[in-house]
């Protein structure tokens, strides 16, 4: 199994990844929480995406279908985001302040969207709506539902897609 250049790439990845974001977790709740951080994790990925594909090429040359050279650093995002959101998940299982904080900072974001659409009545319904949900959720605390996480990992995987493609794309073009 490992020796599959993007099996193994994936589950390094995804070990920096989880590593990366224990670290900020362990340095402050707030860091691991944070956007910027968030997606700047992506880095990780790019990089893991990159060298497997590079090393995939090397190995089976560059000549090929576009979508043979595709797979590797797809399958590399792939693990890497399923270890991301299995720790996600776990963590948030170990900490639910997690889901509260997170719920405390969609509030925020919330009432300064509404301060910035004045004027569009059903906009305000919209977010009148969610802030209702969210401000019921942050008063009756519940553990971090799964669906939402596997819904995420979905969505998350079409992105991958794109960077993965990428990825091949600059990988193909160097030949």
């Amino acid at each position: 199994m490992l020796s599959n250049t993007g099996v193994r790439y994936g589950l390094l990845g995804g070990a920096v990844v989880v590593f990366y974001f224990i670290l900020l977790y362990s340095i402050k709740q707030e860091y691991f929480l944070s956007l910027l951080l968030q997606w700047g994790s992506l880095g990780f990925y790019l990089l893991f995406m990159w060298q497997a594909a590079k090393v995939d090429c090397a190995a089976n040359g560059i000549s090929r279908d576009f979508r043979e050279i595709l797979r590797t650093p797809f399958i590399v995002f792939l693990l890497i985001n399923l270890c991301y959101w299995l720790f996600y998940y776990a963590l948030h299982l170990y900490d639910p302040s997690l889901l509260q904080a997170e719920t405390e900072m969609g509030i925020k974001a919330i009432n300064e969207q509404l301060k910035e659409i004045a004027g569009d009545p059903e906009k305000t319904n919209l977010l009148h709506q969610q802030l209702e949900k969210a401000e019921m959720a942050l008063k009756s605390p519940q553990v971090q539902p799964l669906g939402d996480i596997i819904t995420s990992m979905f969505i998350g995987a079409l992105g991958g897609f794109g960077l993965a493609a990428g990825v091949a794309a600059l990988i193909r073009s160097k030949d």
